[in-house]
C-alpha cells in the first residue's frame, strides 16, 4: 500500500511580489507529488489553485491595504509608518491567530514561512515538525560583506555591518512578540499540552527543527546578485529565486502584438506596487524623458504611480500603455527594463539578460538597484524622489551600453544555473523523505 503523500504548508504574507514566488515552489512540490497548501493574504486564489495547490488565506488584502491612504503616508514620513504600525497591529493580530489554526488543522510534515509569518514557528513545535525561514532578500543572516538591505545604508565596514542585522533582528523581535502573544492566548489549553514545554521561546525567526539542530535556512535569490559571504552559517542556503515559468497558452492583446511588432524592442518602464506621492508628476517625468531620447517604451500603469492620461502627440506613436502583462512573457521581448527594484522584477529582468535601471522609493529596493549595478547589468540607480526628466533621459541613454547587456547576460547564465523553484522543491522533498523527490 503506498504512503500517504507528504503534506506542506508554505505561508507568505504580502503583496504579489511577496506571494508569486512561493506560489512558484508550491508548482514544483505539487508536480513532484507533494500537497501543498498556501497560506497568504486574500486575492491569490486563483493563482495557487492553478498550480495544483490549495489556498487557505488570512483575512488580509496587502493590496487595499497598499493603497490606503495611512499605508502610503507611511512610505514617507516617519509619522506616517508610527499611524499605519498601529492601525495594521490589530489585522496582523488577526492573522497570527488565523495561520495557527490553519496549522494545527493542516497538520503539515513541513512548514516553509517568510518574516511575516514566523508565528508558524510555534505550529512546527506544537506539532513538531520542521518549519523552515525563507527570505527573499538577504535579511535573516548576519554578514559582514554588507549591512542589513532594509534601512538603505552604505558599506559600514565589516564590524558595523554585521551589528546592522542585530538591530534589525531586535525590531523584528519587537514586531513579533504581541502576535505570539496573540497566538498564545487565542491557543489556550492546547499551548500549555504542547509536545515542547518551551512553545514560545527562543527566536521565532528561525524556525524549528525536531530533535533540535539548525533549520535549513532558504535564502531565495541569485548569487549573481549576492555572491555567498563567507561568514554565513553553514546551514543557510542561497538556492536562487524562485521563477514563475512561462505560461506557453498566453496570447498577448492585438494592440500590445501589434505594438511590439511595429519597431525595434521597446524600453519597459513600471513601478509595480509601489504608489508615487506624486503619479501625475511621476508620469510627466517619464513622458518628458522619452521625448528627449526618442526611445519606443511600453509604460506599465498598474497601481504604481503611472498614471493613464492621454499622451502627448510627440510621443503617442512611439510609447504604449499597458495595463498588465505576464513579465515572463513580455520581459523577453524588451530592450531594457526601468522598475522599482522589488526582487521580483529584478531577478525577472535579469534572467533574461535585460539590461536595467531601478529607481527606488524604499525598503530593499536601494539594496537591489545597487546589486544590478555592482553587477554590471545596468546604471547606477536613481531613487524616484529624485526623478528629472534631464537625468532620466541619461540613464535611459546608458542602457544602450554594451557593456550592461554583457553583465545582463553574465547574470542569466548563472542565474539559469541555480537550484531554483525545481531544485528546492527537489531538495525540501528528499529532507522529509517523500518517495517522488
Amino acid at each position: 500500500m503506498p504512503s500517504p503523500r507528504k503534506k506542506i504548508l508554505i505561508a507568505s504574507l504580502g503583496t504579489r511580489g511577496d506571494v508569486q514566488p512561493y506560489v512558484a515552489l508550491a508548482k514544483e512540490l505539487t508536480r513532484l507529488g507533494a500537497d501543498v497548501v498556501v497560506t497568504t493574504g486574500e486575492g491569490f486564489d486563483d493563482m495557487i489553485t492553478a498550480v495544483g495547490a490549495r489556498s487557505r488565506p488570512v483575512p488580509l488584502n496587502y493590496q487595499t491595504l497598499l493603497r490606503g491612504e495611512d499605508t502610503q503616508a507611511a512610505l514617507f514620513t516617519l509619522k506616517g509608518k508610527i499611524r499605519a504600525a498601529r492601525q495594521s497591529m490589530d489585522l496582523q493580530k488577526e492573522a497570527a491567530r488565523c495561520l495557527w489554526d490553519i496549522g494545527t488543522h493542516e497538520r503539515p510534515d513541513l512548514i516553509l514561512f517568510n518574516l511575516k509569518a514566523t508565528v508558524l514557528t510555534l505550529v512546527a513545535r506544537h506539532l513538531n515538525v520542521p518549519a523552515l525561514p525563507t527570505v527573499l532578500q538577504p535579511v535573516s543572516a548576519a554578514t559582514g560583506a554588507f549591512p542589513l538591505p532594509l534601512f538603505g545604508l552604505p558599506d559600514l565596514g565589516p564590524f558595523l555591518n554585521r551589528q546592522s542585522y542585530s538591530v534589525g533582528r531586535l525590531l523584528m523581535r519587537l514586531g513579533i512578540a504581541p502576535l505570539a502573544k496573540a497566538v498564545e492566548g487565542h491557543a489556550g489549553l492546547e499551548a500549555a499540552q504542547a509536545p515542547n514545554s518551551d512553545l514560545l521561546g527562543g527566536d521565532l525567526m528561525d524556525g524549528h527543527m525536531p530533535g533540535g539542530g539548525a533549520p535549513l535556512s532558504l535564502q531565495a535569490f541569485s548569487r549573481a546578485l549576492v555572491p555567498t559571504p563567507p561568514d554565513w552559517p553553514a546551514n543557510t542556503w542561497a538556492c536562487g529565486y524562485w521563477l514563475t515559468e512561462p505560461d506557453p497558452g498566453y496570447v498577448p492583446p492585438e494592440d500590445l502584438a501589434a505594438f511590439l511588432e511595429s519597431g525595434p524592442a521597446p524600453i519597459y518602464l513600471g513601478f509595480g506596487s509601489m504608489p508615487s506621492r506624486n503619479p501625475g508628476k511621476l508620469t510627466e517625468t517619464v513622458l518628458a524623458a522619452l521625448e528627449q531620447t526618442g526611445h519606443r517604451a511600453i509604460l506599465a500603469t498598474g497601481w504604481g504611480g503611472l498614471s493613464g492620461k492621454d499622451l502627448p502627440p510627440a510621443v503617442s506613436k512611439r510609447i504604449f500603455l499597458l495595463e498588465k502583462a505576464p513579465h515572463s512573457w513580455l520581459f523577453p521581448r524588451c530592450a531594457a527594463v526601468v522598475h522599482h527594484g522589488g526582487a521580483g522584477t529584478t531577478h525577472e529582468a535579469l534572467r533574461w539578460g535585460k539590461p536595467s535601471l531601478v529607481c527606488p522609493v524604499f525598503g530593499d529596493q536601494p539594496f537591489w538597484g545597487n546589486r544590478v549595478h555592482r553587477a554590471g547589468a545596468g546604471p547606477a540607480p536613481i531613487r524616484q524622489k529624485s526623478l528629472i526628466p534631464s537625468k532620466l533621459a541619461r540613464a535611459l541613454m546608458q542602457l544602450e551600453d554594451p557593456v550592461y547587456r554583457v553583465g545582463a547576460k553574465r547574470a542569466a547564465d548563472m542565474m539559469a544555473g541555480e537550484p531554483g523553484a525545481q531544485g528546492t522543491a527537489k531538495r525540501l522533498l528528499t529532507m522529509i523523505g517523500a518517495e517522488n523527490a
